[in-house]
């Protein structure tokens, strides 16, 4: 068993934006840009044959997603860009997975994750500006591994949506 996500990966012009703001501070534990998405579905403990069987069932709608429009927070120490718009295909993917069980039973929540931060405080980043719209058309299922050097994802599908 392993942990896994359904994910929607980010246009190249999304990331570029992203890139512009400023993650220098000190303090916060920044997500590698390449590893940059929206989590539609996480699973702690994935039987991934079977959740690769599921994954390739699903029977989504396109979207469209939107960002900002400013930098906040998801809970205490998680800095992101919310993202609107992806409800129901958040809706679609966790009806079509839920024979393999999740324990995620909160609400979803659509954003990008920036990074972490160490202490409860404030970061200066968070109120910046950030907006941005794009056509959300595919979705990923990613294996995630945690070793000594952190996160490791490794993409095992692309389901696009309908």
């Amino acid at each position: 068993m392993t942990r896994a996500f359904i994910a929607v990966p980010l246009p190249e012009s999304v990331r570029a934006n992203l890139l512009l703001l400023d993650r220098s501070e000190q303090g916060i534990s920044w997500s590698c840009p390449n590893r940059w998405h929206i989590t539609i579905q996480f699973f702690e403990d994935a039987d991934m044959g079977h959740l690769e069987r599921l994954f390739f069932q699903i029977e989504a709608q396109e979207a469209v997603a939107s960002l900002g429009p400013r930098v906040s927070r998801l809970g205490q120490q998680i800095l992101m860009v919310p993202a609107d718009g992806l409800s129901g295909v958040a809706d679609q993917v966790r009806t079509a997975t839920a024979p393999q069980g999740s324990n995620d039973h909160f609400p979803f929540v659509g954003h990008i994750t920036l990074g972490r931060m160490k202490e409860t405080g404030g970061a200066a980043l968070e109120g910046a500006p950030i907006e941005g719209v794009f056509r959300v058309n595919q979705l990923l299922l990613v294996e995630s591994r945690i070793d000594s050097g952190g996160h490791t994802h490794t993409v095992v599908g692309s389901q696009p949506l309908l």
